[in-house]
């Protein structure tokens, strides 16, 4: 694991290996380093199938395993899961939202607490130059 990132707990998955640059269904929950939880206004991710659940404590949604959709932490917190597995991370700021956080929600310089399910993979509907198959 990468420094920045310390794995708190993990229950592995019994399906496929998470793979980079696929789309997952994933379930996503924050604290702050001292326990409060990040609540969240608005979904993330593929808007069209998020919602939020539990008071705004839980996020599930659709995202690709890349930088562009997740945090760095996140991004790398996730290798070597597999499909049904769940993994709480302890991210360094450097890793997660930075100096400037996310205004209202976290704020900068935060240590934060993840735990991602990994639900499902799930089909892009856009074509991709990698998967020839849907063009």
């Amino acid at each position: 694991m990468r420094s920045g990132i310390k794995v708190l707990d993990d229950v592995p998955g019994n399906g496929d290996l998470v793979k980079r640059h696929q789309l997952y269904r994933v379930r996503i929950r924050m604290w702050l380093n001292q326990g409060d939880p990040v609540r969240w206004r608005y979904p993330w991710g593929s808007i069209k199938d998020a919602r939020i659940e539990d008071d705004g404590t839980t996020l599930v949604t659709d995202v690709r395993i890349d930088r562009v959709f997740l945090v760095a932490g996140l991004f790398y917190g996730v290798e070597g899961m597999r499909v049904g597995g769940i993994r709480k991370l302890k991210i360094s700021p450097h890793l997660a939202y930075g100096k400037s956080g996310l205004p209202d929600i976290i704020p900068g310089d935060a240590v934060l607490v993840v735990e991602i399910a990994i639900l499902g993979e799930r089909r892009s509907s856009r074509p991709s130059a990698d998967n020839p198959s849907q063009n």
